[in-house]
């Protein structure tokens, strides 16, 4: 009988769109003809309870960072004791950390490691050692790298400009689920909404990346513009503490027009009552959040980092020369893009759709739209599996 190749995905954070990732991925890779095996983290909700207890789960003890040496060496010899335990065809390591210990772990030998960043760590607000050093670890990794694998062209370029070989790199855009035929919408945040209200809200880790605090700087402007306005803060996270003393100190506290609410999945119950999605990221390779948000049919007033363009049909590109209103409808458009970590302009475009429901209702239809014929899990996987295949077939090819 004819032994399907196994695949050994490796991954850090325990939560996130990474995380999601790798579930979906695992979930989709053996309809693909692919077994599948997981090492990931001592502890991953999001993904340890929801995977099948048929696939082999491996716990070791990833930190984030790079600021415990002696366990990341432990680490890597825990994983090396799970890839000689077994024969792996292909190992695919997701995200920074994982990328470097998986690959040092099998540096020059077999089985063929391949790479998905998920957004490259020198990309982001930090100082320049950091991202020296981020720079020159994964251009000194690349060599040693099967396949990198893109999660967006935007994520391709930023490789290339570090010298990476555009024959390493590969893009496969991320994919997200579709959303059920019948959507039931969160009822805290219906009942939040009250009569005519119309919801504006995040639905993200509340982690520095986020930027949330830029959606809570916007909203005094948003609710003043707008007596239907409501702004909701959706997740949990390091921030949370932090963030809720912001918006005490812009006096949100006591408005019932603005309210955090703690994020329970699936992602849809909360999309689905809102009216306009918000990421007001700093940085993003391709965010997962976004594309759920057009599954949902739930227009996007995102920051224009990464390849979040390569997703949201930007609203904004018929605005006229003086910055007004556009000059006609855009074709196709699914929300608005504006600049990061600028809160004025994210009011602006918020304010500018509240009381337009006809063009909110059209670019809900067309989130729908461009989602199912473009970032479908189904297309995802399908695209990384070829990937694989490509990879095994080049292995074939030199034993003969």
């Amino acid at each position: 009988m004819h032994r399907m190749p196994r695949v050994l995905l490796t991954f850090e954070p325990p939560d996130g769109g990474v995380a999601e990732h790798v579930l979906q991925l695992a979930r989709a890779l053996p309809e693909r003809g692919f077994d599948v095996e997981l090492a990931g983290p001592l502890k991953s909700e999001l993904v340890y309870s929801q995977i099948d207890p048929s696939i082999p789960v491996h716990r070791i003890d990833f930190r984030r960072g790079y600021g415990e040496p002696k366990q990341d060496l432990a680490s890597a010899r825990a994983l090396g004791r799970v890839m000689r335990g077994k024969k792996y065809d292909l190992i695919h390591a997701h995200s920074a950390k994982a990328g470097v210990i998986t690959r040092l772990v099998r540096a020059g030998r077999k089985p063929p490691v391949l790479y998905s960043p998920h957004c490259f760590p020198f990309i982001g607000e930090f100082g320049d050692g950091r991202r020296i050093f981020a720079t020159n670890v994964e251009r000194a990794l690349a060599p040693i790298t099967k396949r990198i694998l893109c999660v967006c062209d935007d994520e391709r370029e930023q490789g290339a400009a570090i010298g990476i070989a555009d024959r390493r790199m590969r893009v496969v855009h991320n994919g997200s689920a579709s959303a059920p035929a019948q959507l039931d919408p969160s009822t805290e945040l219906e009942k939040f909404r009250g009569k005519d209200g119309v919801i504006i809200g995040s639905v993200a880790v509340l982690r520095e990346q986020k930027r949330v605090d830029v959606l809570i700087d916007a909203a005094p402007a948003i609710l003043a513009a707008e007596p239907r306005a409501r702004v909701a803060i959706i997740g949990n996270g390091p921030l949370e503490a932090e963030l809720h003393a912001r918006a005490t100190s812009l006096g949100l506290a006591g408005e019932p027009r603005f309210s955090f609410f703690p994020f329970w999945p699936p992602a849809t119950t909360a999309l689905a009552a809102l009216d306009v999605y918000v990421l007001p990221s700093s940085w993003e390779a391709f965010p997962i959040g976004v594309l759920e948000a057009l599954a949902v049919g739930t227009p996007q007033g995102a920051t224009d980092v990464g390849g979040t363009r390569e997703a949201v049909v930007d609203g904004y590109a018929g605005l006229g020369p003086d910055g007004g209103h556009p000059r006609g409808t855009v074709e196709g458009e699914t929300g608005l893009l504006v600049p990061p970590r600028d809160h004025r302009a994210l009011a602006k475009a918020i304010v500018e759709l509240i009381p337009d429901a006809a063009r909110r209702q059209a670019m809900a239809d067309a989130s729908r739209k461009r989602h199912r014929e473009h970032f479908t899990l189904p297309t995802m996987a399908d695209g990384i599996a070829e990937v694989y295949r490509e990879v095994l077939a080049e292995g074939g090819r030199r034993r003969r």
